[in-house]
C-alpha cells in the first residue's frame, strides 16, 4: 500500500486503449527494495492488464557529473537488470536525452510513472517531459520518508521548524513496500516490444563508448555501487557501528558514520529500508535517526523551496548571516591559496590536507572534517562568494554525494545557512568557526591524518 501523498502528480491525459504497456522511467530511485514508484508501476500494470517496461538513461554530462560517479551509478544498474528480468520486467538501458527517449517509449504506453526529484534540473527535465507525453503520467515520491510538501510546505528556517512535523509522521511512511507479482510479462505478451538495450559489460569500456566527454576521475578504491552492496553497508552498520553512533558519529577518529551518503543518493538505498531494519531490531537511536531523517530531509526541502536560490550567497542565506559576512569581506587573510593547491591538498593545515585527500581518493570524507573543510576554504578565499564556488566545486567533483541536497545543505551550513549567529570575529563575523584547536582539543585529530594516509598508502 503506497500512501497517496506520495503520488505528487496525476496527470490525466487519458489512458490510450491501444497502449500496450506502462513505462518507469527509472532515474532518481536506482533500487527494487522499498521503490514505491516502482511498486506503482508494477500494481497499475496489473490494474491496466499490460506489462511493466522500465528505462534507465544515462545522460552524457549530468551537471557536475564524472566517470566516478557514473562509475558508480553503473556499477549499480548493471546488478539491477538482471534483478528486474527476474521479475518479469522489462529493462532499457539507453544513453542520450532523457526527455526524447522517454517521449518515444511512450508512443505505445498505457501509462508513464517517474520518480520525484528535487533540484532544479532534474524537475526541469520532468516538466519538459510531461510536456511531450500523451498518457496518464504519475510522478511518485520515495527517497525521503516524509514527502518534501507533507513534511513543511515552504523553506524551513532550521532544523527546529520541521523536525516536529517529520516526527510526528514518520511512522505514517514506514510501510514497506511489498512488490505484486507481475501478472504479465513482457516477453509472454508481445514480441513488438522491443526497445533494445545497450550492454554494459565493462563499465569503462561503455563510458568510453558512450560518455566521451566525461572528465576522467579515478573510480573510488572504497565504495562499490548497487543495491546489493549498499544492504551489505547496512547490515555491518547496524551489526555494530550503530551502537557507537552516539558517541562516535562526531570524532573522524574512530570513523563512527554509517557511510550510506553515496548509496542514499543514487537511491540505491531507502531511508524507509534503514529505519525498517533499525526499529524491526529494537535499536534506540536518535542521533542516528536525527540525522538520517531530520537533518537530511531539511535538506531536501531547502533544495526543493530554494531552487535556482541554491546558487548565490546573497539568495539563499539568512539576513544576518549574509549581512555579517558581507561586512567582514575586506578582511586581512592570512593565507589565500590558489583552487589547484586546494585541490591537492597542499595548504599549510595538515587536518585539513588530509580530509581533501580521503575525498579524492575514496569518495568520500568524515562529516566533522566536512564541516572543518568548509570552514577553512571560507578563511583561505579571497571572498565568501568564492569560496562558496570553491566548495561547491570540490564537492561535486571529488564525493559520491556530491551534487545532493545533503550537500548543498552542508555547504551552505558553514557559512551560517540553518544555523545562528554565534561570538563576532574577523572573516566569519558572526557565523560559526572551527580551528585545528579545537580539533585537537575534542579528538585524537592526528590518529585521523595517520589513518587518512595508511588508506592513500593501499589504494595508490
Amino acid at each position: 500500500m503506497i500512501h497517496d501523498n506520495r503520488i505528487n502528480r496525476r496527470l490525466h491525459k487519458g489512458i490510450s486503449p491501444q497502449g500496450e504497456y506502462v513505462l518507469y522511467w527509472m532515474q532518481g530511485a536506482q533500487r527494487i527494495t522499498d521503490n514505491h514508484a516502482l511498486a506503482y508501476a508494477i500494481a497499475l500494470a496489473n490494474q491496466l492488464e499490460v506489462p511493466l517496461v522500465v528505462s534507465f538513461v544515462v545522460i552524457p554530462r549530468f551537471p557536475g557529473g564524472n566517470t566516478r560517479h557514473y562509475q558508480f551509478m553503473l556499477e549499480g544498474i548493471k546488478c539491477l537488470k538482471p534483478m528486474l528480468e527476474q521479475m518479469g520486467i522489462g529493462f532499457s538501458l539507453k544513453v542520450g536525452d532523457p526527455v526524447k527517449i522517454i517521449s518515444e517509449m511512450s508512443e505505445k504506453a498505457k501509462a508513464v510513472v517517474m520518480d520525484f526529484a528535487y533540484g532544479v534540473f532534474e524537475r526541469e527535465l520532468r516538466e519538459a517531459l510531461v510536456q511531450k507525453l500523451d498518457c496518464d503520467t504519475y510522478e511518485v515520491e520515495t527517497n525521503v520518508v516524509v514527502p518534501v510538501n507533507v513534511a513543511y510546505n515552504r523553506e524551513a528556517y532550521a532544523a527546529y521548524a520541521i523536525r516536529p512535523s517529520i516526527m510526528k509522521q514518520i511512522h505514517t511512511y514506514l510501510t514497506p513496500v511489498h512488490h505484486q507479482p507481475l501478472e504479465k510479462s513482457l516477453g509472454k505478451i508481445s514480441e513488438s516490444i522491443a526497445f533494445g538495450s545497450l550492454p554494459l559489460d565493462e563499465i569503462r569500456a561503455f563510458l568510453d563508448d558512450y560518455c566521451p566527454d566525461l572528465e576522467r576521475l579515478p573510480k573510488s578504491e572504497v565504495f562499490i555501487g548497487g543495491e546489493q552492496e549498499a544492504m551489505r553497508h547496512l547490515d555491518v552498520f547496524l551489526a555494530d557501528g550503530i551502537y557507537k553512533y552516539d558517541q562516535a558519529q562526531s570524532d573522524p577518529a574512530v570513523s563512527g558514520t554509517s557511510r550510506l551518503s553515496p548509496y542514499l543518493h543514487f537511491g540505491q538505498l531507502s531511508p524507509v529500508t534503514i529505519l525498517n531494519k533499525l526499529f524491526n531490531r529494537g535499536i534506540k537511536a536518535d542521533a542516528f535517526v536525527e540525522q538520517l531523517v531530520v537533518r537530511r530531509e531539511l535538506a531536501f526541502n531547502y533544495v526543493y523551496y530554494a531552487g535556482e536560490r541554491i546558487k548565490a550567497l546573497k539568495d539563499f542565506l539568512p539576513a544576518w548571516a549574509y549581512e555579517t559576512l558581507d561586512h567582514h569581506r575586506n578582511d586581512k587573510r592570512d593565507f589565500l591559496y590558489p583552487l589547484e593547491v586546494l585541490e591537492k591538498g597542499l595548504t599549510h593545515d595538515p587536518y585539513w590536507n588530509a580530509a581533501q585527500m580521503e575525498m579524492m581518493k575514496t569518495g568520500h570524507m568524515h562529516n566533522t572534517m566536512r564541516m572543518y573543510w568548509g570552514k577553512k576554504v571560507i578563511e583561505w578565499s579571497r571572498t565568501p562568494e568564492e569560496a562558496f564556488e570553491r566548495l561547491c566545486t570540490l564537492n561535486d567533483k571529488y564525493q559520491l554525494d556530491g551534487r545532493d541536497p545533503n550537500g548543498y545543505a552542508g555547504i551552505a551550513w558553514c557559512f551560517g545557512k540553518h544555523d545562528r549567529p554565534w561570538q563576532e570575529r574577523a572573516i566569519f563575523g558572526k557565523i560559526r568557526y572551527m580551528n585545528a584547536a579545537g580539533l585537537e582539543r575534542k579528538y585524537d585529530i592526528k590518529s585521523y591524518v595517520s589513518h587518512v594516509e595508511a588508506l592513500l598508502r593501499e589504494v595508490t
